[in-house]
C-alpha cells in the first residue's frame, strides 16, 4: 500500500512538472511571437566569430532587439546579419547617417553582440560596398574594437619587418668604433693643448691692454678743456666789451690758466695715444706670427711669453 502511494507521488509531480514546462515554452514563443517589431540588416566584411541567433542587439547600450538570422550575403563575400528591432527604437535608428553596427565582445565569454552607435570620422567610411540589393533597411557597419586593434598591431609588425636592423646595428657599431679610435688618437690631446694655449695667448694679450690702459683718465682732460674753453668766452667778451688798466692783470692770469688747462689736456692724449700705439704693435705682432705658422694654434707647442719695450710681459 506504501508502496502505491509513492509511485502515484511520483507520477503526480512529473504530470506537473511537463505541464509547467509546456507552458513556460508556449508562453515565450507566444510573447516573442506577439512583439512588435521591425526588420533590418547589416553586413560585416569581418569574422563573426561569437556572435549566435538570439545574440542582443543594443542601440547605444540599451537593449533594443536580437540577431535573427547570420548568413553569408549573396556577392559571397560580405556575412550578413538580420536584426529584429523594438519598434519603438525604429524611429530613432531611421534617417540618422551617423549610425554604425559594431561587433563588441560581452565580457570576458567570447560571446558577441551587436552595438548601434553614431560614430564620427574614419568610422563613417568602413562599411563595405555593396553589389546587391538587400531585402530589408540597412544598417551601415563598422570595424570592431577588436579588428581596429588586430589591423593597427598588424601595421605596426609591418614597420617594423621593413626596418634594416640588421644594417642599423653594423652602423651604431661601426659608429662607435671609430668613436673609440678618434679619442684614442694622440693629436686629440695635442689640439686641445693647442687650444688652451692659445686661449691663454689672448687673456695675456687683453691683460697687457688693460695694464697700458690703467690710469689714463680722459675725463679730468676733457673737463679741463671744457672749462678752457669757457674762460676763453668769457675773456673775449671782457675785451669786446673794453677792460679797466686794473682788470687786465686778471684777464692775463686768466689767460695763462687757460694755456696751462689746453697743455694738460694735450699732455694727456699723447700719452694715450703712445700707449694706444704700443697696444696696436704687439697686436700686429701676434697677428704676423699667427699668419706665417698657424700650424702654432693647433699641432706645435705654446707661444713663448712676448715682451714689449718698457719691459711689461704681453
Amino acid at each position: 500500500m506504501t508502496t502505491e502511494a509513492h509511485k502515484f507521488q511520483v507520477g503526480v509531480f512529473v504530470i506537473a512538472a511537463t505541464v509547467i514546462a509546456v507552458g513556460a515554452v508556449i508562453w515565450l514563443g507566444a510573447s516573442r511571437f506577439l512583439e512588435s517589431t521591425k526588420r533590418f540588416v547589416t553586413y560585416f566584411s569581418e569574422s563573426v566569430q561569437g556572435l549566435d541567433p538570439g545574440a542582443a542587439v543594443k542601440y547605444r547600450g540599451v537593449p533594443a532587439g536580437r540577431v535573427e538570422r547570420i548568413d553569408v550575403a549573396p556577392d559571397r563575400q560580405l556575412i550578413e546579419v538580420v536584426m529584429d528591432i523594438d519598434t519603438k527604437y525604429v524611429a530613432a535608428l531611421q534617417g540618422d547617417e551617423t549610425l554604425r553596427a559594431q561587433l563588441e565582445l560581452s565580457g570576458i565569454t567570447g560571446l558577441r553582440y551587436v552595438e548601434i552607435e553614431r560614430r564620427s570620422g574614419d568610422a563613417l567610411h568602413q562599411a563595405p560596398q555593396m553589389s546587391f540589393k538587400p531585402h530589408y533597411d540597412v544598417i551601415p557597419s563598422a570595424r570592431s574594437s577588436f579588428k581596429a586593434v588586430q589591423s593597427a598591431l598588424a601595421d605596426v609588425y609591418d614597420k617594423i619587418m621593413q626596418l634594416d636592423l640588421g644594417g642599423i646595428s653594423a652602423d651604431a657599431r661601426a659608429t662607435l668604433q671609430s668613436v673609440s679610435k678618434l679619442l684614442q688618437d694622440e693629436r686629440i690631446n695635442t689640439l686641445l693643448n693647442n687650444f688652451a694655449a692659445a686661449s691663454q695667448a689672448t687673456q695675456k694679450a687683453a691683460k697687457n691692454v688693460e695694464t697700458m690702459t690703467t690710469g689714463v683718465k680722459i675725463k679730468p682732460a676733457v673737463e679741463n678743456a671744457t672749462r678752457a674753453t669757457q674762460e676763453a668766452q668769457r675773456l673775449f667778451a671782457s675785451l669786446n666789451q673794453g677792460v679797466k688798466g686794473e682788470e687786465l692783470g686778471r684777464t692775463l692770469d686768466q689767460l695763462n690758466q687757460v694755456t696751462v688747462s689746453a697743455q694738460q689736456f694735450m699732455v694727456a692724449l699723447q700719452s694715450t695715444m703712445a700707449r694706444f700705439d704700443r697696444t696696436v704693435g704687439n697686436l700686429q705682432g701676434l697677428t704676423e706670427e699667427i699668419r706665417h705658422q698657424p700650424s702654432l694654434l693647433f699641432f706645435g707647442e705654446a707661444p713663448a711669453a712676448r715682451r714689449s719695450g718698457d719691459g711689461s710681459g704681453q
